[in-house]
Parts: C-alpha cells; sequence; structure tokens
C-alpha cells in the first residue's frame, strides 16, 4: 500500500508537478534564500485572513504573523506576556490584564482597551470560533490600558484561550469600517498584510513599529505547495527558504545536505477518522466500534507517516496535556470482533459510505488506507476530496458521513470541549455532531474546579465515556518538521502547528 501511494506521488511529480511548482517560483525571480525575503512552503492555502472566522491551521499559520494576542505561549508552550504586558486574578471570576502602552496597530493606530474589548466580543458573537469564549461574561474597561475579563464561572483555562489565533486583537476602527476585513487584515503582529492571491501566494512585509523591534526578514512569502516532494525539491534548489510538512521518506535526505537543516518536535496534534453520528449506520455505537476494531492504526502510521507518529492510544489528549489517560478502553486489531458487531447491527454484508478529507497529503493518502481497511469488513468506502475551505464549511454544516481531520491543543479543555460537547457542534469543532448530558457536565465541571486533581478525574471520566460511545477514532499524534536552508537562523518550531516567525533571520 505505502508504495502505490509514492509511486502515484511520483508519477505526478514526473507529469509536471514540479514544473509547474517551481518553474513559476524560478520566472518571478524570488529566491529563498536572500537575507531580506523568506519564502515558506506550506502544504495547504490558507482559508481566510480573518483570525476569527473559522478555525484553520492553514491560515493561522500566516495570521499569528499579522496579529498579536494578549497572552503567548513560548516554544516551551508556557505562557508569556504578550500585548498584555502583565495581569492578575482579582478573584474566582475576573482576571485584570495590563496592556503594554505605545503598541501600534498596522494602520497607525495605538492599541488600547476598546480594541481588546472589541476583539474579544467579536470573537465570541463568530459560530466559527465562539466556543472557545462563551464562558466570558463581560468585558471591563477600566481605562485605556487596563482591562478585566469577567467569566460566568470559575474558569482555569482562560490564559490558555487568550493565547489562540481567534483570541487576536484587532484594529477596532479597521475591523467594525472595512466590511471585507478578511482581505484587508490590520493587526499588531511583526509583520503586515501586503497581498493574498487566492490559490497562490500571500506576502507579508516587516511591520517597522512592531513593539518587539522590526523583524530581520522584510518580506515573508508564503507558498502553498501541495506535494511534500515538491516542498523538498524547492529547498534542494534554493527556490524557498523554509518548508513546513515534509515527506517523512525525505527527512534522511534533508539531514544529510549540508545546505540544508532540518528541525522535528513531537506535535500536539492527532489525527483522527471521525463519523458522523446523524447519518445512518454511524448513529448505531456498534458499527463505530466495528470500524475500530478494523482499523490496523500501526498501518496507518508506518505508511501515512512513514512510521513517524506517535500512536494516540485511543484518546484525545497528547501524553504532554495534562489529563492524559490512554487505552481506558481498547480496540485491537480485530476483523472477527468487527465483522461481528456488524452483523449485530444488522449489516452482515456491510454497507456502501463516503470518507471525505481535505485535498492535503496525509489525509489524501490516509483515506487510501482506510478504504483498503475498511474493504476487509464490507464496507465500500468512496473517498471525497475537496479543496479545504470548502471541506470545512461542508463538515461543519454536517453533510459528510466518515471523515479525517486532525485537532491541536494546548489544554485538555479546548481539546475535549472542541471535540465533545454540545457547544461545539459543526464549525467550531465537533463534526461528529455527539455529546451527552453526563459528558457536557462533567468538561464544565472540569473547567470551574481550582482542584487540578479533581479536573483531571473528570478529564479521565470523559475520556472512558467516549471511548466507549466512540464518535471517533484516534488514529495518532503528529510529529512537526521543518526543512530550511542552513542559513536560516532564530527559528523555533512549536508543538503547537503554528509558529511566530519573528526573530528568524538569514546569517550573513
Amino acid at each position: 500500500m505505502g508504495r502505490k501511494i509514492s509511486v502515484f506521488v511520483i508519477v505526478f511529480l514526473l507529469i509536471g508537478s514540479v514544473i509547474a511548482g517551481c518553474s513559476s517560483q524560478s520566472a518571478n525571480g524570488t529566491s529563498g534564500g536572500t537575507e531580506d525575503t523568506l519564502i515558506v512552503g506550506i502544504p495547504d492555502a490558507p482559508v481566510y485572513m480573518d483570525p476569527q472566522i473559522q478555525a484553520s491551521v492553514a491560515s493561522y499559520r500566516v495570521t499569528t504573523q499579522i496579529f498579536d494576542r494578549l497572552v503567548a505561549l513560548d516554544s516551551k508552550m508556557k505562557l508569556v506576556p504578550a500585548l498584555a504586558e502583565s495581569w492578575e486574578v482579582e478573584n474566582d471570576t475576573t482576571t485584570v490584564f495590563h496592556l503594554r502602552k505605545g503598541v501600534k496597530f498596522h494602520n497607525g493606530e495605538e492599541m488600547k482597551a476598546e480594541d481588546v474589548k472589541f476583539s474579544l466580543e467579536r470573537a465570541i458573537k463568530n459560530d466559527g470560533v465562539n466556543y472557545n469564549y462563551l464562558i466570558i461574561k463581560d468585558i471591563v474597561i477600566v481605562d485605556d490600558y487596563t482591562v478585566k475579563i469577567v467569566t460566568s464561572q470559575p474558569f482555569n483555562a482562560l490564559l490558555y484561550r487568550l493565547t489562540l489565533d481567534a483570541a487576536s486583537i484587532l484594529s477596532k476602527k479597521a475591523a467594525s469600517s472595512d466590511k471585507d476585513f478578511n482581505a484587508h487584515p490590520v493587526g499588531a503582529g511583526p509583520y503586515k498584510f501586503v497581498s493574498w492571491d487566492l490559490g497562490g501566494d500571500v506576502v507579508l512585509e516587516a511591520f517597522p513599529d512592531y513593539y518587539r523591534g522590526e523583524p530581520k526578514v522584510k518580506k515573508l512569502i508564503f507558498r502553498q505547495i501541495p506535494e511534500a516532494l515538491n516542498r523538498t525539491v524547492g529547498l534542494e534548489t534554493g527556490e524557498i527558504g523554509l518548508a513546513y510538512d515534509l515527506a517523512r521518506t525525505d527527512l534522511d535526505k534533508v539531514k544529510s545536505n549540508q545546505k540544508l537543516k532540518l528541525e522535528e518536535v513531537t506535535s500536539t496534534t492527532v489525527w483522527y477518522l471521525g463519523f458522523n453520528t446523524k447519518k445512518q449506520y454511524f448513529d448505531d455505537v456498534r458499527v463505530r466500534q466495528a470500524i475500530a476494531y478494523a482499523l490496523n492504526t500501526k498501518d496507518i502510521i508506518d505508511i501515512v507517516f512513514n512510521g513517524v507518529a506517535t500512536p494516540a492510544h485511543n484518546t484525545m489528549l497528547p501524553p504532554d496535556v495534562v489529563g492524559f489517560v490512554p487505552d481506558s478502553v481498547t480496540y485491537d486489531f480485530n476483523l472477527d470482533k468487527a465483522k461481528s458487531l456488524l452483523a449485530e447491527a444488522g449489516h452482515p454484508n456491510g454497507f456502501k459510505t463516503t470518507l471525505w478529507v481535505p485535498d492535503s497529503q496525509i489525509p489524501r493518502d490516509a483515506a487510501v488506507v482506510i478504504q483498503g481497511q475498511l474493504r476487509a469488513i464490507g464496507i465500500d468506502v468512496e473517498v471525497k476530496t475537496m479543496e479545504q475551505g470548502k471541506y470545512y464549511s461542508a463538515t461543519g454544516k454536517g453533510e459528510h458521513d466518515l471523515f479525517f481531520m486532525s485537532k491541536t491543543s494546548i489544554d485538555p479543555d479546548s481539546m475535549l470541549r472542541a471535540m465533545y460537547h454540545t457547544q461545539a457542534f459543526g464549525l467550531s469543532g465537533n463534526r461528529s455532531f455527539w455529546s451527552t448530558k453526563e459528558v457536557d457536565e462533567k468538561l464544565d465541571k472540569a473547567s470551574e474546579t481550582t482542584d487540578p486533581n479533581e479536573a483531571k478525574k473528570l478529564y479521565a471520566d470523559v475520556q472512558k465515556i467516549v471511548a466507549e460511545q466512540l464518535p471517533l477514532v484516534p488514529i495518532g499524534i503528529e510529529h512537526l518538521n521543518a526543512g530550511m536552508q542552513a542559513t536560516v537562523k532564530g527559528f523555533n518550531l512549536y508543538p503547537g502547528k503554528t509558529h511566530f516567525i519573528y526573530g528568524t533571520y538569514f546569517e550573513k
């Protein structure tokens, strides 16, 4: 199976993928290795430039350079001040934030408390991201540089929520006056938006008035190069300076090339196969469990990730996230058990269904493997591949049957709430459309308690319930990589999938 996938990619490459991807780069005369310009090869095109429309890793890789947040995570995933220089807890439901003075937006306006209030209230109103912020009851302006955030109940994950891209602080003046803010984003980050060619390049330029100092790299160009093999070729030819998500089969080649270097890190991103539990077949837990028994996750990891991924152990929480409980219920590969459960559910001969995936390499390759594995128990899977924006929209509306995608977490609540809470149905993350009152209550209570042991117990309970009911099957935890020219310095690969490029520069 793995060889078939690789051969397909190579044939595609020979037909003209490199010609299309690299000759166009040479034609525009921009090198990935100049001192002033960094070309970043990305697998997926951004969907939005407005970070509050909908969660999208492909978009956030760009928008995190344009916008900044009150609080940030460093490369060790520790909370650090950003637009807020400090904060203190006033009581169980109120946190006071002290804003930096003199922070400029890209339109020249100074950031003040009214921008913070406007931005967070805007996130709360937007169905695509608001599940993370519905807990916020009020945002009180104390003065131009002091803001109080009041939650409806104690909420121990507030600071982590404020590090997310959806909590980006926007210019109130720009966002409220421009009906197409998505096409003209104005933030306070290190890079200023210049242009966005849909399906092509996104161009950013250094913002000289950035509060931490002007970036050393003066221009960033994000270029979609869908095939991982082509991103490696772009590095080898010098057409791009930095490339995300290289093919696992290319890593040794990059490591051995003295002109290149590679960074790797275990991510907090979990890939999973999801079921639309509102659709026929998948509304029956026995069918969902049968599919779990039919999946050989080791083969999926070996073929799709070339073995470079960590098994998910039937939980959506990565090992480094608080509350991680592995294998509370297990579904070891067992075709006989899978067939028995299908027969018990009334489908002894299987059935036909569709598996929806975005047009990106990991989901496409995974779909081929899963399609073959489910054929062994009589389930005939048609793979439907679509452009990323359409995929997110359609699955958010519940049009799909099976789906394959990933979720990145920085704390247990953000992951488990997005995957399993009623409030997160659809675009907010719960594309399985499964929830129970018990799980909702346990997640709510876990986010309120100030007792870490109680929170861990509640998160453990949730993981056991969802492992039994199985609205989705966790597959593996992705290992991230980024290849770059050896002259690129200062780049840090974070466990999260979005990376702050500020601080990156070319060695002279």
